[in-house]
């Protein structure tokens, strides 16, 4: 190749592969979500006056009216195309967060930040997950996941770390601000990528069905928890370091510290699940997730919370990367059906956040201990296991 090529020609050649277009828009979109994720529900928290009740009611609405919304999303992505409602949903979320930004003149915009982010999600996910099923190859799949998780997870070592930074020197709006221009530049890598349309086939009433099939009972448990487990560390865990008063640097640096070894962690689990049995793994990576929900029940210094997620978030890699390849490896199964299987998924995981936060705010309202909700995420974290092959314990009698 001659040695004259521009780095734009480079750019564009690189840009070429529908996977990394996948990639580097999700890289892109962290990068923003970083910036803010650990942030966000603090924020929430400051504006209902420091109330745990209220601010999970905030984040339980909008999980469960996208749980309702997702069939039409499966509608629309196959209408409109893969890439064309991914790229649709950043409008969204763009209004969501301008939502948040002015939130404080009028109570209007918490019911219009509600509806607007779980239009977002609902354009989104489902074609995120649907788009790399398709794609990803079943011999590869766990390093595929892996590459996923990579993508998602390097922006969101540094993420944290930045958000906290501009939080210290600056203040919330001029975060939103960043937040917002670094997530329109997500949506670049999708305009290189050829159109996909998938068959939506599912009424209301039919992607509803699956939930309750015989033969889908374990499965169906295996998302909810899973679902609910994730939820109880992006919303709950940011408002525990709240509370132990550790300042905006200080968690960022520990999310991202945590993160950091979670993704060198992530490429050796994508290797290794491709290779080893993925139920045994994921068996064993729930006990040790739920092993460290546990240590973080006790912790109570910001140093404690440092060592603990940083645990945590390895014990949930070795949990997140073979439930991920199997959840995928499933999808790519139903062949035409991926995307309702994907959908099928997306109405389980939401309905079952909104339930928890319903049942969380209502405990917090009378014994305001947000630490006894890592109890139950620990007990989350068990039924990972009943995406694969449950352990069989042999007795033994003498």
């Amino acid at each position: 190749m001659p040695l004259h090529y521009s780095p734009i020609y480079f750019l564009h050649y690189f840009l070429k592969r529908e996977a990394t277009q996948f990639f580097t828009s999700v890289a892109i979109r962290y990068l923003a979500l970083g910036m803010i994720l650990v942030f966000e529900p603090i924020y929430l928290y400051l504006y209902f006056d420091k109330s745990l009740p209220f601010t999970l009611l905030f984040f339980g609405t909008i999980h469960g009216l996208y749980g309702i919304l997702a069939v039409y999303g499966g509608k629309i992505m196959a209408k409109i195309g893969l890439k064309h409602s991914m790229l649709f949903s950043h409008f969204f979320f763009f209004g969501y967060y301008l939502s948040l930004f002015f939130i404080f003149k009028s109570f209007l915009l918490v019911p219009l930040a509600i509806i607007l982010k779980a239009f977002g999600m609902t354009l989104f996910w489902p074609a995120f997950h649907t788009d790399f099923a398709r794609f990803s190859e079943k011999d590869h799949r766990g390093m595929e996941v892996g590459k996923k998780n990579i993508a998602m997870f390097a922006p969101l070592v540094v993420g944290p770390i930045i958000g906290g930074w501009i939080l210290t020197v600056f203040n919330y709006p001029v975060l939103f601000t960043s937040v917002l221009l670094v997530l329109s530049a997500s949506a670049i890598p999708l305009f290189l990528s050829k159109e996909i349309h998938e068959i939506y086939t599912d009424s209301y009433e039919k992607a509803w069905g699956r939930i309750f099939k015989k033969e889908n009972r374990r499965t169906s448990l295996a998302f909810a928890f899973n679902g609910m487990e994730v939820a109880i560390n992006f919303y709950l865990w940011p408002l525990f370091m709240t509370i132990l008063a550790i300042q905006f640097v200080a968690m960022g640096g520990i999310t991202s510290f945590a993160l950091g070894f979670s993704a060198i962690f992530t490429l050796y689990m994508g290797k290794i699940t491709d290779k080893l049995n993925r139920p045994r793994l994921l068996n064993i990576g729930s006990f040790l997730t739920s092993a460290a929900w546990i240590i973080k029940f006790f912790v109570v210094t910001p140093f404690g919370a440092f060592l603990s997620h940083t645990l945590y978030r390895i014990c949930r890699t070795t949990a997140g990367i073979p439930f991920q390849t199997i959840l995928y490896e499933k999808a790519a199964l139903k062949g035409e059906e991926a995307d309702e299987f994907i959908i099928y998924r997306e109405i389980i995981i939401n309905i079952s956040r909104f339930f928890l936060f319903l049942v969380l705010a209502i405990f917090f309202f009378f014994v305001p201990k947000i630490n006894f909700a890592f109890l139950i995420a620990a007990i989350f974290s068990l039924g990972f296991m009943l995406l694969g092959d449950l352990p069989k314990f042999k007795l033994r009698w003498r």
